[in-house]
């Protein structure tokens, strides 16, 4: 029988835990990874599950013939392996064993996935354009327990909404492990090119153990079948819209036009079902786009063309998710609520903070159910550049972190700061001597600099105000000599311990914070500041000053495999996360010689430490949906490491 969930009461005397819920894991394999160790012979690594055992243990086979025996590490070098070896691991607990896959090594410290580059294409004003891999997510699209690929492609001439100039149709497909290309979508031209407004969720929502993928679409989109989107709505309205019509300006803008919601087969690329984008510009379905009130004085659709989204459980984290859709920011912010049963989607709310002072939250008939007025702040221009997800309440269900706000699992406001706008944040167990998350956020608006919070209640634990606007910030555990992770920023020479006291006066990389190395801090992903394309390379902080952190052959990431990263300034990986091997995370990049190939790096340095894979912790695997989300930011667990890691030696 299902175990029933306990709601545990959050109080001074209370410890925390994101792990006190059951979490819905993904079933998901040993993940074994094998290449070249830095020493000669052959570096293993593989997954330890959530449902894995205290006592379970590990033998590793090369080509059928044991070479380790009964450890407990999911790691391991193996000093006669060769290139042309075969590895296995088999997995003793419970009285059962249970053999992987075989794998062969990787030739290099990363592997190089084959992928299938569009061809140029010619906008309206005669200007060509050609595509790069950019945004990626994961999930698990056949049910095989291995991960599949989501890519975006960009056009080369992808803009904001406050730029003038036409876009290049977006395109996303899906591959597994080896290159097999297994769909494309091409959204097609009413869909601009951007980071603000192709959000993919690529999760299993219906609970089948297939992850299918939700994003906005538009007239002309077209599904991996090369169907239209439309054609798979049950609404009569949406099956009779033009896909024909083009609702560009001559400036390239898309101001009009129908706008869907649109959930595909994973497997496939199949549209499922299709539904009205909720809300559209006039605020609704139907109607004549009004920009105004989105803060768009000059009618360029930028503020109202500002789009977000996540994954939430928001009937509990041991139920199915829910699509999370939003739209503003600066001003009014929508969050919309999808379910998806596994036929059509449904909605299950929409919140809307529609000024400073009052909000309401809608059903799926769209009658009012909740609402306040007469606050003081609300989520109405507290949005930021991304968003993010985790039961800050402990009542076993997620909310969601809107910038300064947060959004309840029903919808209702939880809190506001008030602080305004932000790029970039941060939400995770930032200081574990405190209960619950906190989250650690830079500011664009006035009072500008940055603050730490607590995640339940938005209470300020400290604020650092700054005299201009604060682009990027970080939060990691970069130093063992203080408890509790580091923040720092971008408007300040200094990294400051998690009570907001300096311990060193200078900046450090501020891009993605990663595990790497096999200690329990964590080390640091950034880049050469050269032009055009930010090539990556890691950092490890050493007391002082951030330091460059080779790979185990002794180069950067951005001496191998013609890797570059993505979104130009802010430098980010088209992924990160614990896609394949131990706790340690990967790190995917495009190929810019020809853009004809991604590259995953994983590491090769062996750790003392044992560690349940981090994609069945249910803050970091909300965490990987909501990634390519806007400006991307790192994922991040929902728990203390130090107080989970399990020494092996």
């Amino acid at each position: 029988m299902k175990q029933r969930i306990i709601s545990i009461a959050l109080s001074a005397l209370t410890l925390y835990s994101g792990a006190m819920a059951k979490n819905t894991i993904e079933n998901i394999d040993r993940g074994v990874v094998a290449l070249p160790a830095s020493q000669g012979g052959i570096f293993l690594s593989w997954r330890l599950l959530a449902n894995d055992t205290d006592s379970v243990r590990f033998d590793v086979l090369r080509n059928g013939e044991k070479v380790a025996t009964d450890i407990i590490a999911t790691n391991f070098e193996d000093k006669e392996g060769t290139g042309s070896s075969l590895y296995s691991i088999v997995t003793k607990q419970r009285g059962v064993e249970e053999s992987s896959q075989a794998i062969k090594p990787w030739d290099d410290m990363f592997l190089s996935i084959p992928v299938n580059r569009p061809e140029p294409g010619t906008c309206p004003d005669g200007k060509t354009y050609t595509y790069s891999p950019n945004d990626c997510s994961v999930g698990d699209v056949d049910g095989d327990g291995q991960y599949e690929i989501m890519l975006k492609w960009d056009p080369s001439n992808s803009h904001d909404n406050s730029h003038d100039g036409y876009t290049g149709d977006v395109i996303i497909d899906c591959y597994k492990l080896d290159g097999k290309q297994l769909w494309r979508v091409n959204l097609g031209r009413n869909i601009r090119a951007g980071a603000h407004y192709t959000q993919f969720l690529v999760y299993d929502f219906d609970g089948d153990g297939k992850a299918e993928m939700i994003c906005k679409t538009a007239p002309g989109s077209l599904d991996g079948t090369n169907r239209f989107v439309s054609l798979a709505a049950t609404d009569s309205d949406i099956l009779a819209i033009d896909n024909k019509a083009d609702y560009r300006t001559e400036r390239g803008r898309i101001l009009q036009g129908e706008e869907l919601l649109t959930v595909f087969d994973g497997l496939t690329g199949k549209a499922l079902h299709t539904v009205w984008y909720n809300p559209n510009r006039a605020y609704g379905v139907g109607g004549k786009a009004e920009y105004a009130g989105w803060g768009d004085k000059n009618i360029m659709g930028n503020r109202g063309e500002r789009y977000l989204a996540c994954v939430a459980h928001l009937d509990g984290i041991d139920k199915k998710a829910s699509a999370v859709m939003c739209r503003g920011y600066y001003t009014m912010a929508y969050l919309w609520a999808v379910d998806f049963d596994g036929r059509q989607l449904s909605t299950k709310w929409l919140h809307a903070s529609l000024s400073d002072n009052d909000w309401k939250v809608y059903d799926g008939n769209g009658t009012v159910v909740k609402e306040a007025k007469g606050l003081k702040a609300t989520a109405y221009g507290q949005g930021a550049h991304g968003i993010a997800v985790a039961d800050v309440d402990g009542d076993g269900c997620d909310e969601i972190t809107f910038g300064s706000a947060a959004i309840n699992n029903d919808g209702s406001l939880l809190y506001s700061t008030g602080l305004g706008h932000g790029d970039a944040f941060h939400l995770a167990d930032l200081d574990p001597d405190r209960p619950g998350l906190e989250f650690f956020m830079v500011h664009e608006s006035h009072p500008y600099g940055a603050d730490l919070r607590d995640a339940r209640t938005g209470e300020l634990l400290f604020h650092q105000a700054g005299s201009e606007d604060t682009g990027r910030g970080m939060a990691a555990d970069i130093d063992p000599d203080h408890r509790g992770c580091e923040m720092w920023h971008i408007c300040e020479q200094t990294v400051r311990n998690v009570k907001g006291d300096i311990i060193a006066h200078t900046k450090a990389p501020m891009n993605f914070r990663i595990y790497w190395d096999g200690d329990l801090e964590e080390e640091l992903l950034g880049n050469l500041r050269r032009r055009p394309l930010f090539p990556p390379c890691l950092y490890k902080w050493d007391g002082q000053e951030a330091q460059p952190l080779p790979l185990g052959n002794g180069k950067q990431i951005y001496e191998t495999g013609n890797s570059n990263t993505c979104n130009w300034t802010k430098a980010t990986p088209n992924l990160q996360a614990d896609i394949m091997g131990d706790w340690r995370e990967e790190l995917i990049f495009w190929d810019a010689s020809d853009s004809s190939h991604l590259n995953i790096y994983t590491t090769n340095t062996p750790t003392d430490y044992r560690v349940t894979t981090l994609m069945h912790d249910h803050v970091y695997r909300m965490s990987v949906a909501w990634q390519n989300v806007s400006y991307n930011q790192p994922p991040h667990i929902g728990y203390w490491l130090k107080d989970k890691a399990v020494k092996t030696k």
